[in-house]
């Protein structure tokens, strides 16, 4: 590897350096890109450096997992390990650098010095959890002087644009979620950006281990409830929110603008969701649950129920908990019929989604129609062997919750209609003098 002289590189004064002490390196030209190289180091895993940065890593690291716990016991040399294999049994570290400048040739102990540039987004792209059971294992002194780790840097200055897709190509040992890569690729930029107006940001889970309480991924199956461009009518129906809702993430990726529409109505929908989970026992209970003769909601196979050594089920966009918690399996249908609330789409285009009337009506019609939608499930799951995975991937379910939407929707606004007309008929100000 030939020393490159500082002057002759443009160094942004924003650039992180490590310094690597290295036992060999070679430099392969990239056979296809002008100025790419990659450079193979063999390092001693006890002179590894901290601070690298984990800008591009789309996971974050988690090392109390069982593989990783078996790589620190290799590194460590435990158990059954073969000693100074570590470099040998994992791949070690991938980077991408703007440069690797060697500064010293043969210092102690025969090992060439380089010094690693790395501007802001580059650094360890696959690797993250290795360096972390390194660096731990250095803290407590554990890393023995003959094991060695891999490292391969790739070098370039124009490398930015194709740093997610590098990070999704090598991230396959355990394979990265998705949404750990959408979220790298700043795809749920528009929803983060709407949530943290409301201060909701930090309940999403945007990534994998990220510590939200809601996973990106159920943020996406409910917003896919309210996709009246693809489910306009009581015809179609989106049952892929329960039955195959990891399928979605594809569909916000190939389609953001289905979702980017939803912007304006993706703070109600959580809400909604929520509320409906929560507020599911009085809406039975005011129906008389199954049989309209009583209701025993806590007894229930459609609910979870606290156990008493758990804490209660939190409600993240109310701010409410509960011992009781209506199930996804029943939530995500009955949220579904109200995108018959929303304002259809004109013949041509999709513009930004908007409540007919408000949102406050979504939740009237909720308070008046709630109960019979939970009955509407109960009896379908009692028909389908009380089978309650089978009801919630039923599209019939789905259908006939719609259908029970679609009539009490429409009595509901004339009910509120005729209200409108008899409260103007008895205001004396609308009253004309003859």
């Amino acid at each position: 590897m030939a020393p490159q002289k500082r002057a002759d590189r443009k160094e942004d004064a924003m650039d992180r350096v490590a310094q690597v002490s290295v036992r060999w390196a070679r430099r392969m030209q990239d056979p296809n890109i002008d100025g790419v190289h990659t450079h193979f180091m063999l390092v001693p895993a006890k002179n590894l450096p901290a601070g690298i940065p984990l800008d591009p890593n789309p996971r974050a690291q988690n090392i109390n997992r069982p593989v990783y716990r078996a790589v620190g016991r290799s590194l460590r040399q435990e158990g059954d390990a073969i000693p100074g294999s570590f470099h040998l049994q994992h791949r070690g570290l991938t980077l991408i650098a703007s440069s690797v400048e060697r500064i010293v040739k043969g210092g102690p102990g025969g090992l060439d010095l380089l010094e690693l540039h790395f501007p802001p987004g580059y650094g360890i792209i696959d690797g993250g959890h290795s360096y972390e059971i390194i660096l731990k294992a250095q803290r407590q002194e554990a890393v023995p002087d003959d094991e060695f780790v891999k490292l391969e840097v790739i070098t370039g200055s124009e490398l930015e644009s194709l740093v997610t897709d590098i990070a999704g190509g090598r991230n396959t040992s355990i394979q990265v979620h998705a949404k750990s890569l959408l979220d790298l690729g700043k795809k749920f930029d528009f929803l983060k950006g709407e949530l943290a107006l409301h201060g909701w940001e930090d309940r999403v889970a945007w990534h994998e281990h990220d510590n939200g309480a809601v996973d990106v991924v159920d943020v996406i199956a409910r917003l896919s409830c309210f996709d009246i461009a693809t489910y306009p009518d009581r015809h179609s129906h989106p049952v892929a929110a329960y039955a195959r809702k990891g399928s979605l993430l594809s569909r916000f990726q190939q389609q953001p603008n289905l979702y980017e529409r939803l912007v304006p109505i993706v703070r109600d929908v959580l809400y909604l969701h929520d509320w409906i989970a929560y507020d599911a026992e009085e809406r039975w209970q005011a129906v008389g649950g199954a049989s309209g003769r009583g209701g025993k909601y806590g007894s229930l196979d459609m609910v979870d129920h606290r156990n008493l050594n758990r804490p209660p089920f939190t409600f993240p966009f109310l701010d409410q908990t509960s011992d009781h918690r209506l199930r996804p399996t029943v939530v995500l249908p009955i949220l579904a019929t109200f995108r018959l609330l929303l304002q259809p789409d004109p013949p041509t285009g999709h513009p930004p989604a908007q409540w007919q009337n408000g949102f406050s009506e979504a939740l009237a019609v909720w308070n008046e129609v709630g109960g019979r939608l939970l009955q509407g499930f109960y009896e379908h799951y009692t028909t389908m062997g009380r089978n309650l995975h089978a009801t919630g991937r039923s599209p019939a379910l789905w259908r006939a919750l719609c259908n029970e939407m679609a009539v009490s929707l429409a009595d509901h606004r004339r009910r509120t209609e005729n209200d409108a007309t008899q409260s103007a008929l008895m205001d004396p100000s609308q009253l004309k003098l003859r």
